[in-house]
């Protein structure tokens, strides 16, 4: 298991992050089957394989809802990876078990991450970031629990314009965004990342900030 504060309840949320919260935990059930039908799932992997996964490496994914990265990113680290999935929502986490009997499931908001600093390689953060009430004490919390030369990846498989458009038909997460590139960048660069780059597409966002310091 990772080092970390083990035992501590979550710092108290604001109404409008219980209010959330709530709505994930509601919709955990069935989440994937209604948001990622096999032609979105058929992406996911291409898509992870381009972020230089390799064997071994602790891979802390923020914001993991009902786990569906992580058998994508055993295939792609292989059995010495070690995986952390971390989620606000006690009900989206159950599905992690399911999904990779490896995999460390942690009951943690990203702006307060039970773990030690310069633990992870990777933070992959995908389709979460809108969500996070705090984004700059996310990017913080990223760059904290981060190994030198490790990368934050902020992963969508859509635009942010598609994105923050499709947060406002769900008056639970109406006002959920993924902030314009020079507000990422800024978000990023203002905790401490040297080294920040934004791929985006009409069905693809790939934000990436490193820290600094050798691998």
């Amino acid at each position: 298991m990772p080092p970390a504060e083990r035992g501590c309840p979550m710092p108290p949320a604001s109404e409008r992050e219980e209010r959330r919260r709530r709505f994930f935990d509601q919709a955990a059930e069935g989440w994937e089957e209604r948001h990622y039908p096999p032609e979105i799932r058929a992406r996911l992997e291409p898509f992870l394989a381009r972020l230089a996964t390799a064997p071994g490496l602790t891979i802390l994914d923020a914001g993991c809802g009902r786990g569906i990265l992580l058998p994508h990113l055993r295939r792609l680290g292989g059995r010495d990876a070690r995986l952390i999935a971390l989620d606000a929502s006690a009900a989206m986490l159950r599905g992690v078990a399911d999904k990779d009997p490896g995999a460390v499931a942690l009951h943690a908001r990203a702006e307060s991450i039970p773990l030690i600093d310069a633990y992870v390689d990777r933070v992959l953060c995908f389709a979460a970031f809108p969500h996070f009430e705090d984004q700059a004490g996310a990017a913080r919390e990223f760059h904290r629990v981060l190994k030198p030369g490790g990368l934050a990846l902020v992963l969508h498989l859509a635009s942010a314009k598609a994105v923050n458009r499709h947060h406002e038909d769900h008056p639970a997460v109406r006002g959920d965004r993924l902030p314009d590139e020079k507000t990422m960048r800024d978000l990023f660069l203002r905790v401490g990342f040297v080294r920040v780059s934004l791929e985006e597409s009409a069905d693809s966002y790939c934000f990436s900030a490193e820290k600094e310091g050798k691998r």
